[in-house]
């Protein structure tokens, strides 16, 4: 089925580069942020800083797993399932490999040279990163050994939510189903069914299971990622569903100003006649779970509301960035962490050094695209193919995710 359904949707495809940009901006805040671990962080820290990291981790990989959602639909439209799963293994998953042996060995280097726990050359921690047997660091050791995939555990929960999604949808008669849907589920329904959804996830495994990003001991989020993820499938397929959002993207959008504010009186300790009974009143705690669903699903379809509403043109800034976004979602850490550990002894004001650091990682990825989408090898490695060197965003299929 081919149809003006299933036609390239670039509102999508500009929100995905936007959150992708807040993603850098959000890594260099790790740095700054105050009380919260990161690889490394600078000797000026914030707490202030939090209100704004606060922002958008509440659904900023939400989102990124939802529009990842609509556009395995709309490639399953027009590709087959073997082989809409060859082409996400070589876009996600070869990319995972290459980034877990190469891009990710300095992030860990330069950590634990930051904390004084080695002090060995980056080709012989190398060497010992690689090695599943090594007794190197054994208190950093998983099954696989030092070998692990850091900011790129996106890719490994994509990939793993499309093998899923798309052998579930061959058992289920989608056909029927999305009739069904269509005919008794409004948009009102729908959120409804997302709201309630997560409000149940973060209930019964929230504090049972903390998130680890380890995929096989990471339930609270699963059951929120790929929940998220499913419900951007069908998102996709049931056309009425976008067109409410558009519609009601003014009082989501309130909404979700309302969850932030009230997230952020919590944080400061003006709603302690609540927190203070967190976890000895169900009611209190359903509450809070409330709030963090409502809070979630407004921020993520109030900005595809918006975008769908305003950004609907494509651009060769855009077609250049939906290429790029691979590439430098890859990169982006690794250098941040470089550039970080670099200027760390120059005591530069945390006001210019952030800027500094988010300018040298900006140049470093664009550098970095511009040769990968010029060697057939590096171009494997980091999920570009061929058609798009040729033809830039021409279609959604072509997307990364």
């Amino acid at each position: 089925m081919t149809n003006s359904q299933f036609a390239r949707q670039w509102d999508l495809d500009w929100l995905r580069v936007l959150v992708f940009g807040i993603l850098i901006l959000y890594h260099v805040g790790m740095y700054y942020v105050a009380d919260w671990s990161w690889h490394i962080k600078s000797p000026y820290t914030s707490e202030l800083l939090q209100n704004f990291m606060l922002l958008s981790n509440q659904w900023r990989m939400s989102l990124l797993f939802f529009i990842s959602g609509v556009v395995l639909a709309f490639c399953h439209q027009r590709m087959g399932t073997r082989q809409l799963v060859k082409a996400k293994t070589l876009r996600l998953f070869v990319p995972l490999l290459f980034g877990m042996y190469v891009l990710v060995a300095p992030q860990m280097y330069i950590e634990l040279l930051d904390k004084g726990q080695i002090s060995m050359s980056f080709f012989d921690f190398w060497l010992a990163y690689i090695n599943p047997n090594t007794s190197l660091l054994a208190q950093y050791q998983s099954e696989i050994g030092l070998l692990t995939w850091n900011h790129l555990w996106f890719l490994a929960y994509l990939w793993v939510y499309c093998l899923v999604l798309l052998f579930g949808v061959r058992v289920v008669p989608m056909g029927a189903f999305l009739t069904i849907l269509e005919a008794r589920c409004s948009a009102v329904m729908a959120l409804g069914v997302a709201i309630i959804t997560l409000f149940v996830v973060w209930m019964t495994l929230k504090h049972a299971y903390p998130s680890t990003h380890g995929l096989f001991d990471d339930w609270y989020n699963h059951g929120k990622f790929f929940s998220v993820f499913l419900m951007g499938y069908l998102f996709a397929l049931l056309r009425h569903l976008k067109v409410s959002v558009v519609k009601n993207r003014h009082k989501l959008m309130f909404v979700a100003l309302i969850g932030y504010t009230l997230i952020l009186l919590d944080k400061y300790e003006y709603l302690y006649f609540l927190s203070q009974h967190f976890e000895t009143n169900i009611w209190v705690k359903s509450f809070y779970g409330m709030i963090v669903s409502i809070n979630h699903w407004a921020w993520i379809l109030a900005l595809i509301g918006y975008c769908a509403t305003y950004l609907t043109r494509p651009s060769p800034s855009l077609r250049y960035a939906t290429t790029a976004i691979l590439p430098w979602y890859m990169l982006h850490q690794t250098l941040i962490i470089v550039c970080a550990y670099w200027l760390k002894p120059f005591e530069i004001a945390p006001s210019i050094e952030s800027i500094i650091i988010t300018a040298l990682t900006v140049l470093g990825c664009m550098i970095g695209f511009e040769l990968i989408k010029r060697i057939k090898v590096l171009c494997i490695l980091f999920g570009v193919s061929k058609q798009d060197k040729a033809d830039i965003g021409k279609s959604t299929c072509q997307t990364v995710s």
